[in-house]
């Protein structure tokens, strides 16, 4: 059974409410180009982020940041009830920085992937996502304006406890066998984005066979093994593209594209535009 509890939008901002008890997988080729806050209320998820597989508890919080590959699954009972916030920085980044808090990439930065909450400060956030639903179905006068407070402040707090508390992300990972292959290779595809190798190739570097290595990849990632190789080369070729001098055809050569065509399909799938078009409608924002 799944059970919508909540639902609301607003320009910049989706906020949902879901209790599962039915073994669920979140859909294969997960990314975009929002921030995600993932509030673990009651259960347990498997929740692959990158190149690694966390086991999230009870009053975890997850923030993802833009075009971080992601996938939760089943972890322990299928039984969970989670709130989602999907954020965009246009709507959140003014507001944060007349806070003096920063931008949104501040608070979601690297190291804080999973916030794990203890019970006493558990209420606090629930507390607050509850006033943002409130004024996400109420909309009282200068709505929108309210929920950027409860944001700012739930945002402040996750900030505050960061750093009091040691980080437990390590001790979350999930390290059986499958899964340790799985973050093998997907940790050698993200730092060795030229590669050509085949599915076949990589089988045999990891000592698994091909057809194993490529079930486990998709139930673990949601991606194929070229699919998330082109999407981590797609990623590493934006940073180039924005960051280097090198021409767009070298840096198809330099990620390890079979040619410039095939580079550019790819780019327009998953990045939504040209790599000519994205280098120069960036740089002409951020000049």
């Amino acid at each position: 059974m799944e059970q919508i509890i909540f639902q609301g939008r607003i320009d910049g901002l989706d906020v949902d409410q879901v209790v599962r008890d039915h073994d669920y997988s979140m859909a294969a080729r997960h990314f975009h180009d929002t921030y995600e806050l993932y509030c673990l209320l009651e259960g347990e998820r498997y929740y692959f982020i990158d190149k690694q597989t966390y086991l999230v508890k009870a009053g975890d919080v997850v923030l993802i940041r833009p075009y971080q590959i992601h996938k939760t699954s089943t972890g322990g009972s299928s039984y969970h009830n989670r709130i989602l916030f999907q954020i965009s920085g246009r709507l959140m980044d003014p507001f944060l920085k007349a806070c003096g808090i920063g931008k949104m990439e501040d608070v979601f930065a690297e190291d804080a992937m999973i916030i794990s909450v203890p019970a006493e400060g558990q209420g606090e956030i629930l507390e607050l996502v509850r006033q943002i639903q409130r004024e996400l179905e109420e909309r009282p006068r200068q709505y929108v304006t309210g929920i950027k407070l409860k944001l700012a402040q739930l945002f402040l707090y996750l900030i505050r406890f960061r750093k009091k508390v040691s980080f437990q992300q390590e001790t979350q990972k999930v390290q059986t066998w499958k899964h340790q292959k799985v973050h093998e290779v997907a940790d050698y595809l993200l730092n060795h984005p030229q590669s050509r190798e085949s599915l076949e190739d990589l089988a045999r570097r990891f000592y698994v066979s091909r057809s194993y290595l490529s079930r486990i990849f998709r139930e673990i990632t949601g991606f194929s093994v070229n699919e998330y190789r082109n999407v981590n080369r797609i990623k590493k070729s934006q940073q180039l593209l924005l960051h280097s001098q090198y021409s767009i055809t070298e840096i198809s050569d330099l990620m390890g594209f079979e040619n410039l065509t095939y580079y550019e399909r790819v780019f327009k799938k998953y990045a939504g535009t040209t790599p000519l078009k994205y280098r120069k409608t960036v740089v002409t924002q951020n000049p």
